[in-house]
């Protein structure tokens, strides 16, 4: 193990080595972002009579800063959407962003949009860290994927009560993650059976949009519970939690703690207590660290995290060595130094965990001193403990752009298999996508 942990350094050390020399490549030839307000920019479009994209980021989102330092700068990129886009940066986290956010329905990092400047409606979408010539090939079709999906809202607004309209429309929803198939996939499920909802071809669809565990469709589910586990395993469980913590997370977003609807609370818990649920004691604490992060009570948060940590350690190292790279994530607002320096300290001992597991999973680990490099830099702490967290987080650049190349040639040749291998049936065109 010491010897696993001291190559881990030599890396590294030998990245932080020839950091300079691949800086030195990064030129002036990608893609020129728009300095300025968002009015302005509108203003800006439409006197060039040009399309506006819009990167769509947070400063904690591993793929947005892959596509800015990987895709953003290449020459190519840069030739065509200068010629053909105003382009614009927007930190969804952090003033105008904030609203735009929501106004454009962006709920995934990164989202790049394609928008008309004249009414700002969204065209087409991209979620996800995408390669050069597959970002400038969404890029062309922008125009062409609009005119489908206006044919396909028409469409479905003229005709509701067909299905095939509805799988349709619901299809291309589900593609661009457009907000609108929240409202499609709960019309569609009510179209067909409720004696089929368990079944592949609409389970996906009650996981992914049955949000409200007081919902009628939720009524349905927690009626035949046995029914959706057999036919879907630990996926049919999850369904019950994710709308537990859907519905908790929502009540914990509030500025102040006196906002929070306790008396909803209870009513939650008494829900899933008739139901059951064997977890409680976890939504009340994800419930109670969500509350705390949204009122900004990020020394009260820690507490919490350190103590759960620590209780955790002599039960399931693996697991609170992953849970605590996933509790720091929710510090991104935060700018207490102090602390951040509980948040390094945690998070090493949190990657030394993993360094220790004999399943050394790197792709995790990668990620971790991703998160590590950026709470370092916030919690001022320089000298040596920077230059490494650096080394290691350009070693995550580095990593997953191959790691996602090669899951999206695994996933096609799966999908081919399957499509080759399917003999009739009848199934949404959205699980051709991918379903869940």
């Amino acid at each position: 193990m010491k010897n696993l942990k001291s190559a881990v350094l030599i890396l590294a050390m030998a990245l932080l080595v020839f950091a300079p020399a691949q800086a030195g490549n990064e030129n002036n030839e990608g893609i020129r972002f728009f300095q300025g307000k968002w009015v302005d920019a509108l203003k800006h479009a439409k006197k060039q009579k040009k399309l506006i994209f819009v990167d769509c980021y947070t400063t904690w989102c591993g793929p947005c800063k892959m596509l800015s330092k990987k895709v953003f700068p290449q020459k190519e990129v840069g030739d065509y959407f200068n010629a053909n886009f105003v382009n614009v940066k927007i930190d969804c986290e952090k003033g105008e962003g904030i609203t735009l956010k929501d106004k454009f329905g962006v709920s995934a990092f990164p989202t790049m949009l394609f928008i008309d400047p004249k009414n700002e409606e969204v065209l087409h979408r991209v979620i996800g860290f995408v390669p050069a010539e597959k970002l400038i090939a969404e890029a062309k079709s922008a125009p062409a994927q609009s005119e489908k999906g206006n044919a396909l809202a028409k469409a479905f607004k003229k005709n509701k009560k067909d299905i095939k309209t509805t799988e349709d429309y619901l299809s291309y929803l589900v593609k661009i993650s457009d907000p609108k198939a929240q409202e499609v996939a709960i019309h569609y499920l009510n179209m067909v059976p409720q004696s089929d909802w368990h079944k592949k071809d609409y389970f996906w669809i009650l996981s992914r949009y049955v949000k409200d565990p007081f919902s009628d469709e939720a009524a349905y589910y927690f009626k035949n519970k046995e029914v959706f586990v057999k036919e879907n395993g630990f996926k049919g469980q999850y369904l019950e939690s994710g709308m537990y913590y859907s519905y908790a997370g929502k009540l914990a977003d509030v500025s102040k703690k006196e906002d929070f609807d306790q008396s909803k609370f209870d009513e939650l818990i008494q829900l899933m207590q008739n139901n059951g649920f064997d977890r409680i004691e976890l939504i009340k604490d994800y419930t109670n660290r969500a509350l705390l992060v949204n009122v900004g009570d990020y020394a009260g948060y820690m507490d919490v995290v350190e103590e759960k940590f620590a209780e955790g350690l002599s039960k399931n190292p693996r697991y609170y060595s992953e849970s605590g790279f996933n509790l720091l994530n929710r510090l991104k607002d935060c700018e207490d130094k102090e602390v951040f320096k509980r948040a390094v300290k945690l998070m090493d001992d949190a990657i030394q965990l993993e360094l220790d597991n004999p399943e050394l999973n790197m792709f995790r680990l990668s990620i971790a001193y991703r998160d590590a490099y950026d709470f370092v830099q916030k919690a001022g702490i320089e000298g040596e403990r920077l230059a490494v967290a650096k080394a290691m987080n350009d070693l995550f650049v580095n990593i997953v752009p191959k790691h996602n190349a090669l899951l999206d040639k695994t996933h096609k040749e799966a999908q081919k298999d399957k499509e080759e291998g399917k003999k009739g049936g009848r199934s949404v065109p959205a699980m051709k996508m991918g379903g869940f």
